[in-house]
């Protein structure tokens, strides 16, 4: 726009993985906090295929938990194609989960979560959390 001054750019290697998962936490008024997995990106509307879960979770149900996600599947290996780094996607599912350790986060979500293949781990691309005020 004319005129417009800018006072900083932010520059980012673009990534390329196998892969995209959504992670997600929040509080919910009956439940209590929850930590939620599903296929990442525009594949989150597409298959509506998640996993759920009490916050905080342990390594386990964080790999039961993408077991679960059919939209997933994708990500061993399927037909001959690389392994995502499931491991990775499973440390970040509990870390996220945490969260509900800290009282002022009431919701959190990477989406989408680059899985990129095993042992080069994962990358968020977009996060967005809510604290209280």
């Amino acid at each position: 726009m004319p005129g417009t001054t800018v006072d900083r750019v932010l520059v980012q290697p673009m990534i390329a993985g196998l892969g995209e998962a959504l992670v997600g936490y929040r509080i919910d008024p009956d439940a209590g906090p929850l930590i939620l997995v599903a296929a990442g990106g525009i594949f989150t509307e597409i298959y509506r295929d998640r996993s759920l879960r009490l916050a905080p979770v342990d390594l386990a149900t964080a790999e039961r938990m993408i077991a679960e996600v059919r939209g997933l599947d994708v990500l061993r290996g399927y037909r001959g194609q690389p392994a995502g780094d499931l491991a990775a996607l499973a440390d970040a599912i509990v870390a996220l989960s945490r969260l509900a350790f800290d009282p002022n986060v009431l919701e959190a979500e990477l989406n989408p979560l680059i899985v990129r293949a095993e042992g080069q781990g994962v990358v968020t691309v977009d996060a967005l959390v809510k604290a209280m005020v």
